[in-house]
């Protein structure tokens, strides 16, 4: 009967040990765990700058010879943008031309909020991207593939919703009209 009660006790006291061991690592984040996405925002070099205007430079030539107008940084852009997609001038699996859409919306949007908007590279897990992003922050918007996702998906995009919901995401962080008047866009509309 001693030796099972010795027995007992001495499991009793292994559990017990275990159960605090259990409860102290309880608070540790486990081995396996994935931490939050680092996200590094940086400044263009001149190659992404370079690329930036070479891909706005083909879509003015397509908006000339196409439709007859340039590209003017403005809100007709989107019109214009419209009318590419409208007329099926650019095929769905042209990812390159699609893309360099989005960098003509994106011009659009950064001309709209000069002085909060800028184009910036984001690097995060999932790789590099070039982004439009609110000065000193983290908060940005990627419209090189807002076109280009879309119609690859099929679906039929509309510009001038898709600009105004990029604008209305990033609502708090735009100049503000006094008196709760909203956004104080640069543009005229």
């Amino acid at each position: 009967m001693k030796a099972i009660l010795l027995l007992w006790a001495s499991l009793m006291a292994i559990n017990i040990a275990s159960a605090q061991t259990s409860l102290s690592r309880a608070n540790e984040k486990p081995a396996n765990q994935i931490s939050p996405p680092k996200t590094q925002i940086e400044d263009l070099d001149w190659i992404d700058k370079k690329h930036l205007e070479d891909e706005a430079f083909n879509i003015d030539k397509l908006f000339q010879s196409r439709l007859g107008v340039g590209i003017r940084r403005d809100l007709t852009d989107l019109n214009s943008l419209q009318r590419i997609i409208d007329n099926k001038l650019v095929a769905s699996g042209d990812y390159k031309t699609l893309q360099a859409m989005g960098i003509v919306l994106g011009n659009v949007m950064q001309a709209d909020f000069p002085n909060t908007l800028e184009w910036k590279v984001y690097r995060d897990e999932l790789g590099r991207s070039r982004a439009l992003c609110v000065h000193n922050t983290a908060n940005c918007l990627f419209p090189v593939t807002m076109l280009e996702r879309r119609m690859e998906s099929g679906i039929h995009p509309d510009v001038k919703k898709i600009y105004h919901e990029a604008i209305l995401s990033m609502e708090k962080y735009l100049p503000q009209l006094p008196y709760g008047g909203g956004i104080m866009y640069r543009l005229p509309r």
